[in-house]
């Protein structure tokens, strides 16, 4: 994730952080989630659902991104209510000011605080989105981002909105392996408990996104098409273990 702008880099922190804070790094290579299910075994119904979930938790997030790039966020003349205490900063982002998007209308809080500086630096971002209108997009509720800033450190998001009418609550990691790969990490809901999923680059050509689901019985590799989606359309594609999900029956 960028720095929401220059306003926001100016972040100064005084003093030292408390003992222990350290600990809300994290990295890429570190787990995410707690695994309570297998997906071995998924039948095809019991895949489509779990395939569901993630396609519209991953595709939801990044149509709220292309509307609402974080660095487009903190032009001077948008601001108002600026508040720099030295260890916290905030502002109000006027959308109809941000956006030339028509219709335009709500107020983007926006705030930031360095909350560990060693061993590497820890910074929390919160955005309260207040009844956002911007195009096509309708979002009202909160975004949480740590960000632990190094080369394999890792974005955790959590987000309580309503977007476009879905009610979205959650947390996923982002971030990206080997310095170059971006991958995106969920614990989503199985048949009889949880299960992990990891998106990254797709393995083949018309794939949209490869997604790795691990269960208490090993991983299953996936190819999610890329293929035209909406929240009330099954995503389509095939696992390693020829078992297909979202196709016409």
């Amino acid at each position: 994730m960028r720095r929401l702008g220059p306003a926001i880099i100016a972040l100064a922190v005084s003093g030292g952080c408390g003992a222990g804070i350290s600990d809300l790094a994290s990295f890429i290579g570190d787990p995410f989630g707690e695994i309570s299910d297998s997906v071995q075994d998924l039948n095809e119904r019991e895949l489509e659902a779990i395939m569901a979930e993630l396609m519209l938790r991953f595709r939801s997030y990044l149509e709220l991104r292309e509307a609402i790039p974080f660095e487009s966020l903190a032009p001077e003349q948008c601001m108002d209510e600026v508040r720099d205490t030295g260890e916290l900063f905030s502002f109000v982002a006027d959308v109809d000011c941000v956006f030339e998007t028509d219709p335009a209308e709500g107020r983007i809080r926006v705030t930031q605080q360095l909350l560990a500086s060693e061993p590497v630096e820890v910074f929390r971002f919160e955005l309260d989105y207040e009844r956002v209108v911007l195009g096509d997009l309708e979002v009202h509720g909160s975004e949480r981002i740590t960000e632990t800033d190094a080369s394999d450190g890792a974005s955790v998001r959590r987000l309580e909105l309503t977007q476009n009418g879905i009610e979205l609550d959650y947390e996923f990691r982002a971030g990206l392996e080997g310095g170059e790969t971006p991958v995106f990490d969920y614990q989503l809901p199985g048949p009889d408990g949880d299960v992990l999923a990891r998106i990254t680059n797709p393995s083949s050509a018309g794939g949209f996104v490869t997604v790795f689901l691990t269960g208490l019985d090993g991983t299953l590799a996936c190819e999610v098409r890329d293929s035209l989606w909406t929240p009330e359309r099954l995503p389509r594609g095939s696992c390693e273990n020829g078992l297909v999900f979202g196709l016409p029956d």
